[in-house]
């Protein structure tokens, strides 16, 4: 029986970047000519409070149209098998692990597509994953689907339930527990948790955790400041990022 619970966020917390921009990034290398999805995402970007993350996740993942189910599934073993442990911090890695061996429930829980989630959590020995559910058929399509709701914030919530006590009331503190984030999107998770740990934290999830005493971690970054880390990120969603090995 597993005692206690670490709960993960992974962009930003677990690994330094967004991994929908690092996949990008992979398929864009393996199919240089689907770099021209920036023509279509470019129009969208005016819209983006009016489509919310959501909405702007099919938008984004326009990228990926027209690729079979098969390939997909190929692409994201293969993605997850390069970034891994290259661009990962390397820190939190053995936070996983410490927390595994302690007997706790590790529990992955994104916002990214469990398109590669699910192979990131596998490889990392995870009990459980989380992820945005993308409707993918046997080819993908379009603005894709979500299935159910893109996984963030409160969501992520709903999703873990039933991992939790049968008696577990919403907004009760989980016994010998850890949570994990770097953003205060992940708010509802880490209230939920008896010992927080803040990863490179918004300057909102900084202001509540400084006030509730949670832990600040600082990983080394392969960036410098905001400036460089925009660039690269320009350059994932161009395809043009060179994974480091």
């Amino acid at each position: 029986m597993k005692k206690g619970y670490a709960l993960f966020d992974l962009d930003q917390t677990l690994v330094p970047w967004d991994t929908q921009l690092l996949f990008c990034n992979f398929v864009l290398k393996k199919e240089p000519l689907r770099r021209l999805h920036v023509l279509l995402l470019l129009p969208f970007l005016p819209l983006t409070k009016v489509l919310g993350a959501g909405g702007m996740k099919r938008v984004f993942l326009n990228y990926l149209a027209g690729i079979d189910a098969v390939t997909l599934d190929e692409y994201a073993q293969e993605f997850v098998d390069q970034i891994y442990p290259s661009e990962m911090y390397m820190e939190m890695v053995k936070e996983v692990d410490r927390h595994k061996q302690e007997g706790r429930l590790t529990i992955l829980n994104s916002a990214s597509p469990e398109i590669w989630v699910k192979y990131l959590s596998e490889k990392m020995g995870f009990d459980h994953l989380y992820g945005t559910r993308v409707e993918v058929g046997k080819r993908v399509r379009f603005f894709p689907d979500i299935e159910g709701e893109n996984n963030k914030g409160a969501v992520k919530i709903g999703r873990m339930r039933r991992h939790f006590p049968q008696d577990w009331q919403e907004g009760e503190v989980l016994e010998n527990s850890f949570g994990y984030s770097d953003s205060h999107a992940d708010l509802p998770m880490l209230h939920i948790c008896e010992n927080n740990i803040m990863v490179h934290p918004t300057e909102k999830l900084k202001a509540v955790g400084d006030n509730s005493g949670w832990k600040l971690e600082k990983p080394d970054r392969p960036t410098k400041n905001r400036f460089q880390f925009a660039i690269s990120c320009a350059k994932q969603a161009l395809g043009c990022y060179k994974i480091r090995m």
